[in-house]
């Protein structure tokens, strides 16, 4: 048997009961394939690096299996491609049969992770701080250089 590696991404718009039954379905279209599945692991909702379908955020789901025949593997990538459960998928065979990993929280929050977060309210806060600094700098040249004007406009009516 070979070994393989799937994650795939799924609409961060679901609810849990959603991503549970995309997995259970998921599992029975392998199970039909003649695979046994190791794993299968929600990773949790992280950004993605790029929008896909105008999503910015994916639930993030990893599925460790081995399958007897890759003819019908083909056939369930190709499922997979088709279908309106995962946004996104990859497949990769492995050298050696993964380990089994147990479950530790059966209530994952499937809200972006903090870090993300965070990470995006500082840099709209950097943002916000740059927007301002350089407006308090053009309106401080803007007010100089009026200044400059009224200053020589007085000298020239004066002369």
């Amino acid at each position: 048997m070979k070994h393989y590696e799937i994650l795939y991404i799924v609409n961060p718009n679901f609810e849990r009961k959603k991503v549970d039954d995309t997995m259970k379905e998921i599992e029975s279209r392998l199970k039909k394939t003649k695979s046994k599945v190791i794993n299968h692991i929600i990773w949790g909702k992280k950004k993605l690096a790029y929008p896909i379908q105008e999503h910015r955020y994916g639930t993030y789901v990893l599925v460790h299996c081995s399958v007897a025949d890759n003819s019908l593997l083909d056939e369930f990538n190709s499922w997979l491609k088709l279908s309106d459960l995962v946004i996104r998928h990859m497949i990769i065979r492995l050298d050696d049969e993964p380990e089994e990993i147990e479950k530790i929280d059966d209530k994952l929050n499937l809200e972006p992770s903090s870090e993300g977060q965070a990470t995006e309210e500082a840099t709209e806060e950097e943002t916000k701080e740059e927007t301002k600094e350089a407006t308090e700098e053009e309106t401080k040249e803007e007010t100089e250089e009026a200044t400059e004007e009224a200053t020589e406009e007085k000298t020239k009516g004066v002369a």
